[in-house]
């Protein structure tokens, strides 16, 4: 991950400050691991490396609600079957985002329950 001087905005590679504690840029101006820029800097790239974690998961969860959806849309496998992949489903929510699983049946349970009476009509 890029570190922008304070000063003149030149980047440098994140990874050169393990080698010692300051870098001193081209320009003159000296970075270093205790300067509040470059701490700053190293808190923005922290926020979103978080952020990106957040988003494949919630990408995830996507997917795998994707899934169900065309399972009860476009195949003909059975009630058990499709019961199964929304256990997976929950696990799965389980897993990524373990104080959110109530949402399961405040958001998907009555989508799935829908589509199935709409598409399936059983």
């Amino acid at each position: 991950m890029p570190i922008k001087c304070p000063a003149c905005q030149r980047e440098y590679d994140a990874s050169r400050f393990g080698s010692g504690p300051e870098i001193v840029c081209a320009c003159g101006a000296k970075l270093g691991l205790g300067s509040e820029e470059v701490l700053s800097q190293l808190a923005r790239i922290c926020r979103q490396y978080d952020l990106q974690i957040e988003e494949d998961k919630l990408a995830e969860i996507k997917n795998a609600q994707d899934r169900i959806v065309s399972l009860i849309i476009n195949t003909d496998y059975s009630a058990v079957d499709i019961e199964i992949e929304k256990a997976k489903f929950r696990e799965l929510i389980q897993s990524l985002f373990p104080d959110k699983t109530h949402l399961i049946d405040l958001i998907y349970e009555p989508r799935f329950k829908r589509l199935w009476e709409q598409f399936r009509g059983e």
